[in-house]
């Protein structure tokens, strides 16, 4: 009995854990889970961690995926681009990546739970199914060569309309990211665009022999027009050169005349000045003498009236007999104290150097100071004989 106890208790526990284990479940935060209970109640696990539930039915989504739809072999192993068809007929793939989200509302997410029947798969084949509708629509209006020259504008005309695409996001699928990761074609485009190429490459080699003919051109033109420019500047600064030279020289010759007009101009005051010094001092020296003269003249007379006052007062007396004396006496003091007056006026004064003689009665070789002492002794008779 003891033994059966044990072991029923041991069952009771390992049933105990048994239980509890699969009571006993947990959630990754970056994913969330829809939970159907035996009764059929639905919960949907959003958060992170270890949750109970008895004996429930899960079914596990990622609350945001990525997803590529390609025929590269190191984005997708399933092949899945999507072919088109362009405008010029060319075909070829389109490999994409896609950024998708199912985690929203719990309104959304069980309606996209019923659309997908819990299939991870079901969604990327709803996804890709939209994706290659838009994608084969907006290539057929394009070129091949218009897909490859203007990518970005085929992604973005296929972004505007899969990028929260309304029926999606309806089934709670919204798509957040979309971008083209590889455009592929087929031989015949491939070939296509290889002669394209050669011959776009060939026009760019003959575009760029002609644009370097054409700057050669230009660099010679250039070369040439730096050559003259230096040459007519050289040639303008020689002749500036030369015209300033000119213009020096030409200063300085006027420098040097107005520096010797100066000189003859200060030269000629100096003569004026000096010839009206030398005329005032004549001047003084004449006015000088003739003052002297004056005073000579005035001596003589002054001799001369006092011969008379005596010759007067002799008369006066009667002393007839001794006339002749008194007369040759006066003659002979008269004419010694004229002399001495004259001797005395002439050694005191200073004759000019100079005299101008007017008239022409004087005798040639005739001295102009004999001349002066027969006109003394011509007035000294006139004086006299009165």
């Amino acid at each position: 009995m003891q033994m059966k106890l044990k072991y029923y208790v041991v069952a009771g526990v390992v049933l105990l854990i048994v239980l509890i284990g699969s009571m006993l479940h947990s959630n990754d935060i970056q994913e969330f889970q829809v939970v159907q209970s035996p009764t059929g109640a639905i919960d949907i696990i959003k958060d992170g961690g270890i949750y109970f539930k008895f004996m429930p039915k899960i079914w596990t989504y990622p609350k945001v995926e990525t997803v590529y739809f390609s025929n590269e072999k190191d984005e997708s192993k399933d092949n899945d681009g999507v072919k088109v068809r362009f405008s010029n007929k060319g075909e070829g793939d389109i490999s994409s990546q896609v950024v998708y989200r199912l985690y929203n509302t719990n309104e959304e997410i069980l309606k996209m739970h019923e659309y997908v029947a819990g299939s991870q798969e079901r969604v990327e084949e709803l996804l890709l199914a939209k994706l290659k509708d838009i994608i084969m629509e907006k290539a057929s209006n394009i070129t091949s060569s218009q897909a490859v020259e203007n990518r970005e504008a085929l992604a973005e005309q296929i972004r505007k309309d899969y990028v929260n695409n309304k029926e999606l996001m309806n089934n709670g699928i919204k798509v957040e990211q979309f971008s083209i990761t590889q455009i592929s074609f087929d031989k015949t485009t491939t070939a296509l665009f290889e002669a394209q190429q050669k011959a776009d490459l060939q026009k760019k080699t003959a575009e760029a022999e002609k644009q370097n003919l054409i700057m050669q051109k230009e660099r010679t033109e250039a070369e040439y027009a730096q050559k003259i420019a230096a040459s007519k500047g050289a040639a303008e600064v020689e002749m500036m050169k030369q015209v300033t030279d000119a213009e020096r020289q030409k200063k300085l010759a006027e420098i040097e005349a107005q520096k010797k007009v100066a000189i003859e101009q200060l030269a000629k005051e100096e003569a004026l000045v000096k010839a009206s010094k030398l005329l005032e001092l004549a001047e003084i020296e004449k006015k000088t003498e003739a003052e002297k003269l004056e005073v000579i003249r005035l001596q003589a007379n002054q001799k001369i009236d006092l011969a008379k006052a005596k010759q007067q007062e002799i008369q006066l007396s009667g002393a007839i007999t001794e006339t002749e004396l008194t007369r040759l006496e006066i003659d002979r003091d008269t004419k010694i104290g004229v002399a001495k007056a004259i001797a005395e006026g002439l050694s005191k004064m200073i004759l000019p150097k100079t005299f101008i003689m007017g008239g022409g009665n004087v005798p040639a070789g005739q001295n102009p100071m004999e001349t002066f002492f027969q006109l003394m002794n011509v007035k000294q008779a006139e004086e006299l004989a009165k």
